[in-house]
């Protein structure tokens, strides 16, 4: 029966054009309950989760691996559930189940582990991080980390985040790999986060000490009473140099391929696997690399520049890192905001929870830079509510139930840049914002 699943769900992925869906996958494992076990798999399975970030690594991964001539499957459109990693096998095998890819790369739901990872006993299983999520599904750091942890098959190598204390701690059996950025002038002494997830020590549960903040809980931290501390990183970044474009990791220097401190961190993840793997030459590769444009995208039209940047919905630490990435940002700003989860409204009867909006750092937009703050959709209120809570002036301030006519409140002829946050779902909506301000400016 395996044979006739794989030829069924080939024809079905070849007559669909290869289509961004899991269809194929589901329609796999219908016909053959056991297609995980009997599907042959790469000689090297990568697996990638974490709170944030876990795509936008994948991609990574994917394109510095065919950069330096590897041949690679995978699933990274984010179809991160069984059905779109079965496709993503399925993609990675001929017609007679013989592996014709070296490496395959599997990004997969945080609280799936427990039925993905024994299924495909990835070579490694990276983390990103963990943090506070969509409150409906896996808010608690402590749940999701059981659920990574009780799916972890013991001879899968982990490679984690050091400046994580939660994340860090996975596997305890497990051979592990850590990859970590030392301090940076940009470090903070007192975490000026609302959400810090990590407090007391694992431990013992003292008060943990921190002697710098990257962000939120990242960053360097030791108890006082049992010497609880972060692990060392094998891979450590020591300087970040912005006017040159690159970073320093164990003394070598790599090309920089986004300035914000989170995409620095999945850079760093990319390549430290890449080094584990053996791959040679990572820089030629980072000279293409690009962060995907329906995650980050920066444009120049006339003497604007445009900046679309995605945070994922319904999570506290996306949207305060691209809220705070706008606040840094040189020049004066107006930041449009357009972060409905229109899944949750067909789904729900427009009933998104919305209460992870107290948990994110509006205030970064209560800075001088910032002229207007512009609002759309469904629950403009809401967010405008919280802007206004968080000290910004309420003549800065705009709303309109139409994402796409935010545009009409930007005051072109007195910015540097325009800044739109944009939801996971919402990339179209970016795009014609850009489309109009595009039709303004010329």
């Amino acid at each position: 029966m395996f044979y006739v699943s794989l030829w069924l769900s080939k024809l079905y992925l070849f007559l669909t054009k290869n289509k961004m869906n899991d269809k194929a996958g589901s329609l796999a494992l219908k016909l053959d309950k056991n297609f995980y076990r009997h599907i042959k798999k790469p000689n090297i399975v990568i697996a990638v989760t974490g709170t944030n970030g876990k795509t936008t690594t994948c991609n990574f991964l994917v394109d510095l691996l065919e950069k330096s001539g590897y041949k690679v499957t995978s699933n990274k459109e984010g179809a991160n559930f069984l059905p779109g990693i079965a496709k993503a096998l399925m993609k990675g095998v001929t017609l007679f189940n013989k592996a014709k890819v070296d490496i395959a790369i599997i990004e997969f739901d945080e609280l799936g582990s427990k039925k993905v990872l024994p299924l495909i006993n990835p070579t490694y299983i990276a983390v990103t991080n963990l943090f506070s999520d969509t409150m409906k599904r896996n808010a608690h750091t402590d749940y999701v980390f059981s659920k990574i942890n009780e799916g972890l098959p013991k001879d899968s190598i982990l490679v984690l985040n050091a400046d994580d204390l939660i994340s860090s701690q996975l596997g305890q059996n497990n051979k592990k790999i850590y990859f970590g950025i030392d301090k940076l002038k940009t470090d903070t002494k007192v975490n000026h986060s609302l959400v810090q997830d990590i407090r007391v020590c694992p431990k013992c549960y003292t008060p943990l000490e921190f002697s710098y903040f990257h962000y939120h809980h990242l960053g360097k931290a030791n108890c006082p009473k049992c010497g609880f501390t972060n692990p060392l990183p094998k891979y450590n970044l020591t300087n970040i140099d912005y006017q040159n474009k690159t970073i320093t990791i164990n003394k070598e220097k790599y090309l920089l391929v986004n300035d914000s401190l989170f995409n620095i961190y999945n850079e760093l993840l990319a390549i430290t696997i890449l080094k584990e793997i053996g791959v040679k030459n990572i820089n030629e590769s980072l000279k293409t690399l690009e962060i995907v444009k329906t995650r980050y995208n920066k444009i120049k039209i006339k003497n604007i520049e445009v900046i679309s940047q995605m945070a994922k919905g319904q999570n506290p630490i996306a949207v305060s890192r691209a809220l705070n990435y706008a606040k840094d940002l040189s020049g004066n700003k107006e930041v449009i905001i357009i972060l409905d989860d229109i899944y949750d409204y067909e789904a729900l009867d427009r009933s998104e929870v919305m209460s992870w909006i107290y948990d994110s750092d509006f205030e970064a937009l209560n800075d001088p830079s910032i002229k207007k703050v512009i609002i759309g959709g469904f629950r403009a209120y809401d967010y405008k509510v919280r802007t206004l809570l968080a000290g910004v002036a309420p003549n800065k301030v705009f709303t309109s139930r139409s994402e796409v006519d935010t545009y009409k409140y930007l005051d072109l002829k007195k910015i540097d840049k325009v800044i739109i946050i944009h939801d996971i779902y919402l990339n179209k909506k970016a795009l014609e914002i850009i489309s109009k301000i595009k039709g303004e400016l010329e």
